[in-house]
């Protein structure tokens, strides 16, 4: 099992075995890290996929404007660029170009924080649009909605905060036994990787790895009632919460 998250200029992967923190993995491209000899069963990332196109553009507002609602902190979930917009950020396109490719194609504009996740959305989409098995292992989730989820309330304090680590430590103490201690194992790991990874993003990469040691069969979707994009990629956000956050409406 593992929480990945995107930092900056490549990936982090903190990686849970049995219930267990095992180790963390950086790499420059998502490839590197699917193509590994890891195994993954089950990988939570923070990126954007199910990218919308013609056609699914609501069905993308539903699943972000969802998540800014259960987590209580709707500016940490970004508007997410067009599946050919994150193409043309993962070709290094200039910003303009980008943002006028998603105006073309879902007529929105793009903001600077979209456009630097864009290209972490193209490479682990151009993975997904290929590879079934990837399809079924890869899952979106958002640290935000995670620790909501495991806190059992919303979030009180920013990430970059030390009252917000601390409250995302807290989140933690119900699966591990010292949340503090495998931040300090899994940054002791890091003393050789690049300044680009934070700490906020270690804290993210973790959050979501607990999640997903929990289970696929444990886990919640928003929406409860989620569908695909243009290329059959699910388009949700996964967690896991004592009770649902959001009630289905289906009958």
């Amino acid at each position: 099992m593992a929480g990945v998250d995107w930092a900056g200029d490549g990936w982090i992967a903190v990686v849970f075995r049995d219930g267990s923190y095992e180790e963390c993995v950086v790499t420059e491209t998502f490839e590197a890290l699917w193509k590994s000899d890891h195994e993954f069963d089950l990988m939570l990332i923070d990126v954007p996929i199910g990218l919308p196109g013609e056609g699914t553009v609501h069905e993308r507002e539903v699943v972000d404007s969802t998540a800014r609602e259960v987590s209580g902190r709707p500016s940490s979930v970004f508007p997410v660029p067009s599946r050919s917009a994150a193409r043309k950020a993962l070709a290094e396109a200039e910003y303009e170009a980008v943002a006028a490719q998603n105006q073309s194609d879902i007529d929105k504009g793009l903001n600077w924080q979209s456009y630097y996740i864009a290209a972490g959305s193209g490479e682990v989409d151009a993975i997904l649009r290929t590879d079934d098995q990837a399809r079924e292992v890869v899952i979106e989730a958002h640290p935000e909605v995670c620790f909501r989820g495991l806190l059992g309330r919303q979030l009180h304090h920013s990430k970059t905060s030390a009252a917000g680590v601390g409250e995302r430590l807290q989140a933690l103490r119900d699966d591990l036994d010292s949340p503090g201690r495998v931040l300090e194992e899994i940054t002791e790991n890091l003393v050789d990787e690049s300044d680009a990874v934070e700490i906020d993003d270690v804290l993210d990469a973790l959050g979501l790895a607990v999640t997903a040691q929990k289970g696929e069969d444990k886990l919640e979707y928003l929406p409860p009632d989620w569908t695909r994009d243009a290329e059959d990629v699910p388009m949700r956000m996964a967690y896991w919460a004592e009770e649902p956050l959001v009630s289905s409406t289906r009958n």
